[in-house]
């Protein structure tokens, strides 16, 4: 027979490997979206923004993302509205931005900002026809 301390024991430590399992590879997941030309391109299209920059402040980070929502949103060379939730000196918002892929570099077509304290109300960055 096992004792129950020794059961607690090996479910904890089961517990805590798993969630840091989970934990290094959303991590990594995110370190590989932030390496690709669309993510890199979008991200300047935002900090080069004057309105982005005065309502949120320098500098402006991302915070990471849901890849279960926005693993959706992509296929067929188009993004279609992936959010990131970003911070500046100022307050935090989410940017949206959708993207086409077209003669080997990615477009961003469209961007937006949300803040948090207006989420009624989005900035548009970037619209193209």
């Amino acid at each position: 027979m096992v004792a129950i301390k020794t059961l607690v024991k090996t479910a904890v430590y089961v517990g805590i490997g798993g969630i840091s399992a989970a934990l290094i590879m959303k991590m990594k997941l995110e370190e590989q979206v932030r390496g690709q030309a669309y993510y890199k391109e979008s991200m300047k299209v935002l900090r080069s923004h004057p309105g982005a920059i005065t309502l949120l402040g320098e500098p402006i980070k991302d915070l990471g993302f849901d890849f279960g929502v926005e693993s959706q949103k992509y296929g067929q060379g188009k993004i279609t509205g992936f959010a990131v939730p970003v911070k500046g000196s100022n307050q935090r918002g989410k940017y949206y931005f959708w993207a086409d892929h077209a003669e080997d570099k990615w477009i961003i077509t469209r961007a937006e900002l949300e803040l948090d304290k207006e989420p009624d109300r989005r900035l548009v960055i970037r619209k193209m026809e």
